[in-house]
């Protein structure tokens, strides 16, 4: 039967929904919480999960993630014998936080919390309440029997849910490698952590709840445990202090249970697992959520964000005793947004920070169907852009802002879409501070900004050709975000060497063309003398070829250009003066690598290209990863 009765968003809560501007719309949303399980979750928690993240909290009042899992991880550990009771027998291992707090403990009842996850399926169920008895078996010391109390249960938005099959694990074999419960002000993770931290997709954040006096009969105390997902690395660590983790808040159903809890005691764990190896890393600490710019200024572009300053840590090797085939790669939502970096993980030297700055649109070249180069300036500010740099444009006002939704299967992608985008840079400043540039883009199928930049540029063509040389009138300001990126030509004298300073190697997949067209347009203007070796792989290669001519006309007598296009397409004859152009009706392959790339070895190389592609070049033999400057994108 329920135990309480729930009486609204406590303190906490309403706090966080004023600060992001809808308290009003969620006011009655906390009737969607129960205070029993309904019959489809006491199924759902008996029969369809193999193992449950749980808030608990150690003797010092701080939360740690335990990891609830069956013998061999076997569904059906747990039994629900009524609507507010679930029964566990559990395995556990050495040094995870249940078997280690619930010694202290007494005969009082342990606030706990738990989220159920079917990670195949994407449902997940939460609960709350007391351990009300815990016994371990006294000739198993991993067994353990728990009974516990529900009085708070509600579904939860999957939208961040990585689907993946898990499988138990015959023999996994728990050691603990790295443990440092009470850390020390100048301590620091290990950086096989801090790594490890990057690598994983999915975190498990529990929260406490500590009443004050005056509201503990409304909003009595309690714990939370929620979930976490994104692409490997959206969990970032502070370089500067090596152990505040930083962790973005993404949209969701709006209810900011775990930030409200955190808004009124500024406590959390966080339980990271990889799946595959059965690896769990165990966090607690202080948590701080940060909003508008105070987050900017940790995080670029990110509104709502979490920091835990790791106050203590456990880390267990091959203890979960469930895994995910290595061979097979976890499906990645749709809604989740791309990673970002810490602004202190940029070198102060790669990133410029612009206030009230606008652009406005003045040239547009329309190369193919979805291939075209924009040009804007600056009005009145000088930019300082490096040979490979990208900027970072707001298209809010040219867009609309974003509107809130809770689901939207049509376009997943719009429920975190900031309006920001960021280009490399395709034409070349080597002579202080310029005005304008040129970014070379293609567009984006499905895209919000490329779709209407893009729309605008057919319409032109069709409509006003006349005006695509000098687009001025038509108004179309939006506003500078950065400019950024490592990826840059360095000069001669900051090479290595100078042998290898002078031969470079430049790699380029489809669109990714377009930083080496910034550094081949700089070369020229310098005068540098060069020998570059480019490989290109484009599905427009007549295009691309045309976009490498005007880059180095005219040749400098420096400079040795020696280009090999690979296309499944007709490669038409292209006469370039003074360059060598070779076709290729393939790809890259390796067998081209071992006998077309002969001096690899004495040459600086490059790499611009989508995920795939990177992946696949990195892997070839002779390129160390350290040898190779690299950059990416999703399209």
């Amino acid at each position: 039967m329920p135990t309480h009765t729930i009486k609204g968003w406590h303190q906490g809560e309403r706090a966080v929904h004023a600060k992001l501007g809808f308290a009003d719309e969620v006011r009655m949303s906390y009737k969607i919480t129960k205070t029993y399980m309904p019959e489809q979750h006491q199924v759902f928690h008996t029969s369809n999960v193999p193992f449950f993240p749980v808030t608990i909290l150690d003797e010092a009042g701080r939360p740690w993630g335990s990891i609830f899992t069956g013998k061999g991880g076997e569904i059906g550990f747990v039994k629900s014998p009524d609507e507010s009771s679930l029964s566990m027998d559990l395995m556990t291992w050495e040094r995870d936080p249940l078997p280690r707090i619930a010694s202290g403990w007494g005969n009082e009842e342990i606030l706990v919390a738990g989220v159920g996850v079917e990670l195949s399926t994407r449902r997940r169920n939460k609960f709350a309440g007391q351990i009300g008895s815990f016994s371990l078996d006294e000739c198993d010391a991993t067994s353990v029997h728990l009974e516990m109390n529900v009085n708070s249960a509600v579904g939860n938005c999957p939208k961040y849910i990585n689907v993946r099959e898990l499988t138990p694990s015959a023999k996994p074999n728990p050691r603990v490698v790295y443990e440092n419960l009470r850390m020390g002000q100048d301590d620091r993770l290990p950086d096989e952590l801090i790594s490890f931290v990057h690598e994983v997709d999915t975190v498990y954040l529990g929260t406490s709840y500590v009443a004050p006096p005056e509201a503990a009969e409304d909003f009595p105390s309690h714990v939370g445990m929620n979930h976490r997902g994104g692409l490997p690395g959206f969990m970032r660590v502070r370089p500067s202090d090596g152990r505040t983790v930083v962790l973005p808040d993404f949209s969701g159903n709006r209810f900011m249970s775990s930030l409200g809890n955190i808004e009124v005691t500024p406590l959390a764990s966080l339980t990271f697992l990889n799946f595959v190896t059965g690896d769990i890393l165990y966090i607690t600490g202080e948590a701080k959520t940060l909003f508008g710019e105070e987050a900017e200024a940790l995080m670029r572009r990110q509104r709502v964000l979490t920091t835990v300053t790791t106050t203590g840590y456990t880390f267990v090797r091959d203890a979960l005793p469930l895994r995910q085939d290595p061979k097979v790669t976890a499906e990645r939502s749709l809604y989740t947004p791309p990673i970002k970096l810490l602004n202190e993980e940029a070198s102060s030297a790669s990133l410029q920070s612009f206030a009230d700055t606008r652009v406005t649109l003045t040239k547009v070249d329309l190369l193919s169907q979805d291939l075209a180069v924009f040009c804007f300036e600056t009005q009145g500010t000088g930019l300082e852009i490096l040979p490979g740099q990208s900027v970072a444009l707001d298209f809010t006002d040219f867009v609309g802002p974003q509107q809130y939704a809770h689901m939207n299967p049509w376009k997943p992608t719009s429920l975190n879409d900031d309006r920001i985008r960021t280009w490399t840079v395709s034409s070349a400043h080597v002579n202080g501070q310029t005005q304008r540039f040129e970014l070379t883009m293609r567009e984006k199928p499905g895209g919000l900004v490329t779709g209407a930049l893009f729309a605008v540029a057919r319409k032109l063509r069709e409509s006003m050709p006349h005006v695509m040389g000098d687009c001025r009138v038509l108004g179309m300001v939006v506003k500078l975000v950065g400019v950024a990126g490592d990826f840059v030509l360095p000069p001669i004298q900051d090479s290595p060497s100078a042998a290898a300073g002078k031969k470079l190697l430049f790699v380029a997949g489809g669109i990714g063309i377009t930083p080496f067209l910034s550094m081949l347009k700089a070369i020229r203007e310098r005068g540098d003398s060069r020998d570059v070796l480019l490989l290109m792989s484009t599905r427009e290669p007549t295009v691309l070829l045309n976009l490498v001519a005007e880059a180095i006309s005219p040749l400098p007598e420096k400079l040795k250009l020696v280009v090999h296009v690979f296309s499944s397409q007709e490669i038409l004859d292209l006469d370039i003066s003074g360059v060598e152009v070779h076709k290729h009706a393939s790809r890259i392959s390796q067998s081209f690598w071992a006998n077309g790339v002969e001096d690899v070895d004495e040459r600086e190389v490059f790499l611009c290209g989508p995920p795939e592609f990177n992946k696949a070049i990195q892997e070839f033999p002779g390129l160390e990863p350290d040898r190779i400057r690299s950059e990416g994108f999703n399209y």
